[in-house]
């Protein structure tokens, strides 16, 4: 048999034989208290870091669009092309950090929340069909997990949307009930205003209620209206998608590679691309192979509720959703970026559970331990390593180096890498500010690097922010003498097109990390020589070679 327990569901109350929690020595009320420790320590470690942690390049952009305050004003921005998320993430951030007078915590306030919401959620999905102590233990597994050691304090829509796909789930799980159905049109909806990619993510859900149709003749046609709602917003701004398409498409930072999906797997659990892919094809086969068996038997499934089957349905879509993904960036030639399907990671996590169901309680307490000692590790190395982590100070500490040299006072201080530079510019003192320049050319970095988005970006920034962003034709002609940074990123072109135009660069000493400084000056003009005596033949001269720059 699939199941070992029977479920129903009537009017929302979900109701099943879940395993006997009673084998295990942890009674369930210090389960959820339990539950309430590891929320509570997720918001605590978010806000600390949130703290001390600089804005970096994605964030200084939801910085700059969020402050407009006003619905026009913001999509202005965005029709610039500064940002590329939908205006509501925007003004809801908007709203957050006005709550707080520390913008660190303010922009990320509505991440730090939607992680421990996204954990607590988790938890009411697995616990309806596995108990609450296996709920507990695979629900903690989001601890060690990008969605909460990158993106749970990082002022951008992705922890947000992960938490309203798992209140999806949540509602899901008891639907048709009307109640439950608005709660999943409704989060949903609200994941489609804050992120595009949502429609990518509608799919597990379609898949699900497509497997209802299909193996039990059910068709719910208020749980269909309530999946086909997120679509609308998605209509509405599909020319903004085409523009956003064209103007960053051809020469888009991330690729389509099946090498990106299997790195994906493996980042979301912290394990090396082949392995991330094992656990992938282990998990889809860990739900859908008693199905399969099922059907191939007896050609039905008397022994499964139909919910179970769209819900089995459900999990294995999430758990391949990076796949998916990828498929859709190959056919419409788009990009392919891992943080995109962060709610893959809950399909894998219901995967382990499922696993658990069928393991005997008894081997629940070697499992806790092991996810203890995991969660200990990487947290003892957080708070350890705290004190020595990027802060405010160290994002400018370089520049401040060269622009209090007075061996080179007054020469501008070039960053090559742009999106270096708006993350230095948001900190950037007076003596840092005035100096400061990135030459942002989209054409110089589809030659050199193959990649223009940055470029673009930064270019669209400039009515909203730092005056230093240039011309580079123009900079070349004001200033044949200047200070050079470069990090040594993969989206810098500066380099090797000043080494290529035949300026000179001369290395000067800068003990910060990989990056270099160099002090570069223009190529001389050749100067007409004043002994040149006719030639005897009449034959006309021939012209001396010159070179010319592109």
């Amino acid at each position: 048999m699939i199941e070992t327990a029977d479920s129903s569901q009537e009017e929302g109350k979900v109701t099943s034989q879940r395993p006997d929690d009673r084998l295990s020595a942890l009674p369930e009320s210090l389960v959820h208290w339990g539950l309430l420790v590891v929320a509570a320590y997720s918001l605590l470690r978010s806000v600390v870091y949130a703290a001390i942690k600089p804005f970096w390049f994605d964030e200084v952009l939801t910085y700059v669009v969020s402050r407009q305050g006003t619905p026009s004003a913001i999509w202005a921005a965005l029709k610039q092309g500064v940002d590329g998320n939908p205006p509501t993430f925007y003004l809801l951030e908007h709203f957050a950090a006005s709550l707080l007078p520390n913008e660190h915590i303010g922009y990320r306030l509505l991440s730090i929340v939607g992680f421990a919401c996204a954990l607590l959620l988790l938890f009411v999905f697995l616990k309806t069909r596995y108990g609450s102590h296996r709920a507990l233990l695979c629900s903690s597994l989001l601890l060690i997990t990008p969605l909460f050691t990158l993106y749970a304090e990082e002022a951008r829509p992705y922890s947000l949307v992960a938490a309203l796909i798992a209140l999806a789930m949540v509602c899901y799980q008891r639907a048709p009930n009307v109640t439950w159905t608005a709660g999943l049109g409704a989060s949903l909806l609200l994941a489609a205003l804050l992120h595009y990619y949502t429609v990518l993510i509608l799919a597990p859900f379609f898949l699900a209620e497509l497997a209802l149709v299909c193996f039990a003749r059910q068709i719910r046609f208020k749980v269909w209206l309530a999946l086909a709602l997120p679509l609308v917003p998605i209509a509405v701004s599909w020319p903004r998608l085409m523009w956003m398409k064209q103007n960053w498409g051809p020469h888009f930072w991330a690729g389509a590679a099946l090498s990106d999906v299997s790195a994906a797997y493996g980042a979301y659990f912290r394990v090396g691309p082949p392995w991330g892919m094992a656990i992938c094809g282990l998990a889809i086969l860990i739900i859908l192979l008693p199905l399969v068996r099922r059907f191939s038997a007896s050609g039905d499934s008397p022994f499964l509720q139909p919910a179970l089957i769209a819900e089995r349905i459900l999990i294995a879509g999430l758990t391949a959703l990076p796949l998916f993904g990828f498929t859709v960036a190959k056919i419409t030639h788009g990009p392919f970026v891992e943080r995109y399907f962060l709610p893959c990671i809950f399909g894998i996590a219901a995967s382990a559970a499922f696993v658990l169901r069928s393991a005997p309680a008894k081997t629940l307490l070697p499992v806790a331990i092991l996810v203890c000692v995991a969660l200990s590790s990487q947290e003892f190395g957080f708070w350890k390593a705290l004190h020595s982590r990027q802060t405010v100070a160290s994002v400018t500490a370089p520049l401040m180096e060269l622009a209090e040299n007075p061996n080179f006072a007054d020469l501008p201080i070039v960053i090559s890498d742009s999106l270096s530079f708006v993350e230095i510019w948001h900190y950037a003192p007076a003596a840092i500010f005035r100096r400061a320049v990135t030459v942002p050319d989209p054409e110089s970095a589809a030659a050199q690097v193959h990649k223009d988005t940055v470029d673009r970006l930064v270019l669209a920034l400039r009515p909203y922010g730092p005056p230093g962003i240039r011309d580079f034709a123009s900079f070349k002609a004001d200033y044949p003498k200047f200070l050079l940074c470069s990090s040594g990123s993969r989206f810098e072109w500066l380099p090797a097109r000043l080494v290529h135009d035949g300026y000179r660069l001369e290395r000067i000493s800068w003990g910060y990390g990989s990056g270099s400084a160099y002090l570069v000056q223009a190529p001389q003009p050749r100067e007409p020589s004043t002994a040149y005596s006719l030639p005897t033949s009449t034959a006309p001269p021939r012209n001396p070679t010159v070179k010319s720059a592109p």
